[in-house]
C-alpha cells in the first residue's frame, strides 16, 4: 500500500487530484493538507509517506518549507510540486530538495497518472494485480467467507515466513493484504480504530523485522483479532442471507483457538444441537466434531512449522487442555505425533 498525501490549498483541484489517485492506484490511503501547517502535522503522524504532491503556493509556511521539514524527516519520499507558475526560478529552487517532477496546473488525468507510473514506478500490470487482490479479498469479506479467509491469510503468513527469495514476495503480498483489511476496518467507524492501529502496527513490524519464529504467534494472533473485527462488521448485513451451515462455520472460525462445543454454536445458528449435527455431516460431508478438529489441527500445523512455541502450549493455545489428547487428535488427523511432525517442517531446533 501507497500512503499518498496532497498538499493543496484549492478544494476543486484537491477533490481532482484525490480522484484520479484513488482511481489510478487502487492500494492508495489518500491523505489532504490545505495548509501548510496541517501538512507538516500529516509528516509527524505517518510513518512513512511513499508520495507528497505539494502545492507550491500553500499559506505558510508555504510549499518550500513543507519539503525542507519533509527532507528532515524522511529523504525517500517522492515529491512532485505542483504550481499554476510555469516559472523556471521556481524549478530550479526545487532542484536542492530533491523534488522528483514538476507540474502545472491545473493537472490533467493522462499527466497525472503519467507522473504517478514514473515516480513510484508502477506498472499497469502491478496495478491489476493489486486491483485483482483487493476483489478477492473484499469478495471473501463481504461474503462472509470466514473459513476460505482463513486458509487464504494463513498460507499467505505461512509463505511469508519461508527464507527464500519467494518468501520475501511473499511478505510483500502478506503486507499488501493487511493493508487491504486495514482499508476495511478504518471504513467501520470510530470504535474500530484500535483494531485499525493494531494492523498498521504489525505491517510496521514486518516491514521492519519480518516474521521471526519468535513473533508468529503475536502475528497469527493479531490477524485473528483483526478478521473478527472485519467479519463481525460483515455478518450485520450479510446474516439475513446465511444459510444455519453457513452460520455454523462462520462461528467456528471466530472461535478457532477457543473451546467449541455443539451446543453453543447450533445456538448462534439458531438451531437445535441435534439438528445441527446432522444436518452439519449431510451436507460438508464430515461430523461436527472432525470439521471443528481439522480446523484446529491446520492452525496447530502453522505453529508448529513456523513458531517457537512448545508443543504444550501449542495444545493450551488451541484450547486443548490435556497436551496428550492433543497429540492422539493431531496424530489421528496427520498420520504422525507433532514431534515428529515439527522434525519434518521446521528441522532446525526451535
Amino acid at each position: 500500500m501507497y500512503n499518498i498525501v496532497i498538499v493543496e490549498d484549492e478544494l476543486i483541484e484537491s477533490e481532482s487530484m484525490r480522484r484520479i489517485v484513488s482511481q489510478y492506484v487502487d492500494n492508495a490511503v489518500v491523505h489532504e493538507a490545505s495548509t501548510g501547517k496541517k501538512a507538516i502535522q500529516l509528516i509527524d503522524d505517518l510513518e512513512q509517506i511513499d508520495m507528497m504532491f505539494v502545492d507550491i503556493n500553500i499559506p505558510l509556511p508555504n510549499g518550500n518549507q513543507v519539503i525542507e521539514y519533509l527532507r528532515t524527516k524522511n529523504s525517500d519520499t517522492k515529491v512532485i510540486v505542483t504550481t499554476a507558475n510555469d516559472d523556471f526560478e521556481i524549478v530550479r529552487s526545487m532542484l536542492n530538495l530533491k523534488v522528483d517532477d514538476y507540474l502545472l496546473k491545473p493537472v490533467k488525468k493522462s499527466t497525472l497518472t503519467d507522473a504517478i507510473k514514473k515516480t513510484l514506478e508502477v506498472n499497469d500490470v502491478d496495478i491489476a494485480a493489486s486491483r485483482a487482490l483487493k476483489q478477492k479479498v473484499v469478495a471473501m469479506i463481504e461474503s462472509c467467507d470466514y473459513a476460505r479467509w482463513h486458509g487464504f491469510l494463513f498460507e499467505t503468513l505461512d509463505e511469508a515466513c519461508v527464507s527464500t527469495p519467494s518468501g520475501v514476495s511473499q511478505r510483500k503480498l502478506l503486507t499488501d493484504v493487511l493493508e487491504i483489511l486495514h482499508q476495511q476496518i478504518t471504513t467501520q467507524g470510530d470504535k474500530s480504530l484500535p483494531a485499525a492501529k493494531k494492523v498498521a502496527a504489525l505491517i510496521q513490524e514486518i516491514h521492519q523485522n519480518g516474521i521471526p519464529a519468535s513473533a508468529y504467534y503475536r502475528a497469527m494472533s493479531a490477524l485473528l483479532n483483526a478478521s473478527e473485527e472485519v467479519f463481525d462488521y460483515s455478518l450485520k448485513h450479510a446474516s439475513g442471507a446465511m444459510d444455519f451451515i453457513d452460520r455454523a462455520k462462520f462461528h467456528i472460525e471466530k472461535n478457532i483457538l477457543n473451546n467449541l462445543t455443539l451446543d453453543e454454536i447450533a445456538a448462534r445458528s439458531f438451531v437445535s444441537s441435534c439438528y445441527l449435527s446432522r444436518a452439519f455431516k449431510k451436507i460438508t460431508g464430515a461430523g461436527f466434531s472432525n470439521y471443528i478438529a481439522s480446523r484446529k489441527i491446520s492452525v496447530a500445523k502453522s505453529l508448529l512449522q513456523f513458531s517457537d512455541l512448545k508443543i504444550n502450549t501449542i495444545a493450551l493455545e488451541l484450547s486443548y487442555q490435556d497436551a496428550n489428547y492433543f497429540c492422539r487428535i493431531f496424530k489421528k488427523e496427520t498420520g504422525m505425533a507433532p514431534s515428529d511432525f515439527r522434525k519434518i517442517v521446521a528441522p532446525e531446533p526451535v
